[in-house]
């Protein structure tokens, strides 16, 4: 699919400018049939709650989705009136969307007001992995002392689940994220767990598409069951150090 974002007026950042050589971009998404939506975990206050959706939301998770997974490719430009068409919505929640995705830097819009996927490079892969993990390791710290015996055995089963998709890139990327969102939600911070749900898109293309060495996939196995085991000893200290190694910060 080849289109064009038209009556979107945004001014163009300069930093979107700078063209990236083959070596710059990361590699492409392994497996981009794989599909790219996490389980959504939503805070208030010390709750959970059903959140109430909107057709922009909607459009927001379905274009982010379609880019984190690869079926949208670096550079692809978008349409807003193709794609909504394609979710059978009107074109305002799909603009929403892509300004919301502007924001967050997997789309940029041209001088020319046309609209693309942001290429992926490695730094910015990097950057968002980094980030990640060192967002996950307060994330782990903040909510291990309050994690009920409910909850607690919810996050060894999301633990689990990370262990048996370690090896494949798409679904231990979903994996840790959900991790990810399940933790932050019940870190006592609505405002890391809102800054992790706006960008989980962004975390999850990055995370998909990095390449990692054995090294790297047997230390993140290795935190994993340190995280387990700092569950259940409800060690703050043990769940940051074992949150940040499964996204491979030392």
């Amino acid at each position: 699919m080849s289109v064009i974002l038209d009556e979107v007026r945004v001014r163009p950042r300069s930093a979107l400018k700078v063209p990236h050589t083959a070596e710059d971009l990361a590699p492409a998404d392994p497996n981009p049939d794989v599909p790219a939506a996490p389980r959504q975990e939503i805070y208030d206050g010390s709750e959970l709650r059903r959140e109430r959706r909107f057709l922009g939301d909607d459009a927001f998770s379905e274009i982010g989705s379609s880019i984190a997974s690869g079926v949208l490719e670096d550079g692809e430009l978008l349409r807003d009136r193709e794609l909504a068409e394609q979710m059978g919505i009107s074109r305002t929640p799909v603009r929403e969307a892509i300004l919301q995705l502007q924001q967050i830097g997997l789309v940029e819009i041209l001088p020319s007001r046309r609209t693309r996927v942001t290429p992926l490079t490695r730094q910015i892969a990097e950057d968002c992995r980094r980030w990640a993990g060192y967002c996950g390791g307060i994330a782990a710290r903040q909510a291990i002392p309050t994690l009920s015996p409910m909850d607690a055995e919810t996050a060894v089963s999301r633990i689990d689940a990370l262990l048996g998709a370690i090896g494949s890139p798409a679904e231990a990327a979903t994996a840790a994220l959900e991790l990810l969102l399940f933790l932050s939600a019940r870190a006592g911070s609505p405002i890391l767990h809102a800054e992790i749900t706006e960008r989980q898109f962004s975390l999850l293309r990055a995370l998909r598409r990095l390449s990692y060495s054995a090294q790297e996939v047997e230390a993140a196995r290795v935190g994993s069951r340190d995280l387990a085991s700092a569950i259940a000893r409800r060690d703050s200290d043990g769940a940051e150090v074992a949150m940040r190694s499964i996204f491979g910060i030392r």
